[in-house]
């Protein structure tokens, strides 16, 4: 695992893959070899070769929400190294009907497994030593969600740096999305570190204070 996350029980790693330079997580406590795979959206085999290479043993495949370029990879992951498919009641739909247009500019996609556990927003999944919360955050999707675990963040397409997930597809609410980023995410500690489904990490802190899409009427 080649990162270690600021919080000292938690091993990250961060492969970017597909033509949307998605970002996939491996997440692990420091002390064992339980995993949970965020967001695999394309190039099943990288993530695979990484997870193996780590020895890890994937527990959970974590979908922040249905969108094909992070759900995409999803199928060759439980294939290979198992893990319970995890996805938000709402975006099933999604992710077994994806968008034709999405598909088309991944080149590798495969249809998701079928849903292992359905999710709908303040359940906790246990890693090892870890747990894994599970925040609803609907407005990209209906059935977004972020998922925290100690001081990292994974927000999928909700919340970037510098920027909000778009909400113009179908299914999509900018307003719900503004009020779960205000009332759900912003509400964490200033240091909680930003993780998003594509583009750099941030923090709470900084997106609260810097985000132009996060004025809220001031």
């Amino acid at each position: 695992m080649p990162e270690r996350a600021e919080a000292a029980r938690v091993r990250l790693a961060t492969i970017t893959v597909g033509a949307f330079a998605e970002n996939v997580y491996v997440i692990a406590p420091v002390d064992g070899t339980d995993c949970a795979v965020v967001d695999p959206g394309a190039e099943g085999r990288k993530i695979v070769d990484a997870v193996r290479r780590a020895g890890m043993t994937v527990r959970y495949i974590l979908t922040t929400h249905g969108h094909a370029d992070h759900t995409g990879a999803a199928a060759t992951v439980k294939r290979e190294l198992g893990g319970s498919y995890v996805v938000h009641e709402f975006d099933e739909r999604l992710v077994t009907s994806p968008e034709p247009w999405i598909i088309e500019h991944l080149g590798d996609f495969e249809p998701p497994p079928a849903v292992d556990l359905r999710i709908r927003g303040g359940e906790t999944l246990p890693i090892g030593d870890l747990n894994i919360e599970v925040i609803a955050t609907p407005g990209h999707t209906p059935g977004s969600v972020c998922y925290r675990c100690e001081y990292v963040l994974f927000t999928g397409d909700t919340l970037f740096k510098g920027s909000i997930g778009r909400y113009d597809l179908p299914g999509g609410d900018g307003g719900q999305e503004l009020a779960s980023i205000r009332d759900r995410l912003l509400t964490l500690p200033d240091e909680t570190v930003v993780l998003p489904g594509h583009g750099p990490r941030s923090s709470i802190e900084q997106e609260r204070l810097s985000n132009p899409f996060l004025r809220f009427g001031k």
